[in-house]
């Protein structure tokens, strides 16, 4: 079997279609098609059901992924060791909920590319750093297919092919309009259950963490708007039309400037950011660096300030 072929065969796995797999690998769907059906004829193995919605392994392909994932895990050791990965040796594919892609990810990214005196780039002496912006549950499909190297986003997730590190903590906060009638501080989510909520669209972590406290509470959330942005909640608010629990981070500078009445919840609400990668999968030597980096310096943020933190 050849290295190419088990790398298309991995593709077709992880993605669980081969025109996706193709896409993915920048090559023709045919190709990957032909190197299956060869494969298949080398092991007289079936190693994919057929379905109409994609593929999904047999038990053979099953044993066939196993192998090959110790297969491919040897070759980058033997790379990294004799240097020899130049083209694809300093990409880096980060996945980012958007409440956190404008202080949290350039910050720390910025300050690693500096630890390791890079800047962004195409060429060989330049890290090539590619960032999405997406739902939890469309950050953790990319991860899950390689698409993306590492994701931050909430916590908690149950997905077993995934390795978990808690990064940090978040205070949850409820937000009003100024021109509204002030909220108790603290308040409960049960005084909230007639008020119009506004949040985050489904998959995200922050209307689950919004529609866990109030089921908690006994009630339903009523929801007008569910959008794809904290700012664009931050401006709905503002306008009058609810109001929203955000995490405190990201609405200081309003509160600061009294654009918004803030509210702390009894009890106390808060969601846990984390970073997520592919378990059965050996991450690239950088993103694997980037990867302890940011474990790293999370850990050193004091623990009784971090949702003050960033």
């Amino acid at each position: 079997m050849e290295i190419r072929a088990l790398e298309y065969f991995l593709a077709v796995a992880d993605h669980g279609n081969v025109t996706r797999a193709a896409q993915f690998l920048r090559i023709s769907q045919p190709a990957v098609s032909q190197v299956i059906k060869s494969l298949e004829i080398e092991t007289g193995q079936t190693l994919f059901h057929r379905t109409p919605g994609g593929v999904t392994l047999t038990e053979a392909g099953k044993l066939l992924r196993h192998h090959a994932l110790k297969v491919i895990h040897e070759v980058q050791d033997a790379e990294e060791a004799l240097h020899t990965v130049r083209n694809r040796s300093l990409q880096l594919r980060i996945g980012v909920l958007p409440t956190l892609a404008h202080d949290y990810v350039p910050a720390i990214l910025r300050t690693f590319l500096q630890s390791e005196q890079l800047k962004p780039g195409k060429d060989e002496l330049r890290a090539d750093i590619g960032v999405v912006q997406a739902s939890t549950r469309e950050l953790i499909r990319r991860v899950q297919t390689g698409d993306l190297h590492l994701a931050v986003l909430d916590l908690p997730i149950s997905e077993p092919s995934l390795s978990v590190a808690r990064l940090w903590r978040e205070r949850l906060v409820i937000i009003a309009p100024v021109d509204a009638p002030p909220l108790p501080n603290p308040v409960t989510l049960s005084q909230l259950q007639e008020q119009t909520f506004i949040t985050m669209e489904p998959d995200y972590g922050l209307r689950d963490a919004l529609f866990r406290a109030a089921l908690d509470s006994g009630f339903q959330p009523r929801v007008m708007f569910e959008l794809k942005s904290v700012l664009a909640i931050v401006g709905f608010v503002q306008a009058g039309f609810g109001i929203s629990l955000v995490s405190a981070r990201t609405v200081a500078l309003e509160t600061q400037l009294d654009r918004l009445q803030l509210a702390d919840t009894s009890p106390a609400l808060a969601r846990d950011i984390g970073l997520i990668w592919r378990g059965d999968r050996r991450l690239p030597a950088f993103p694997r660096k980037f990867q302890e980096y940011l474990i790293e310096q999370t850990q050193m943020w004091p623990k009784e300030d971090e949702d003050l933190l960033i």
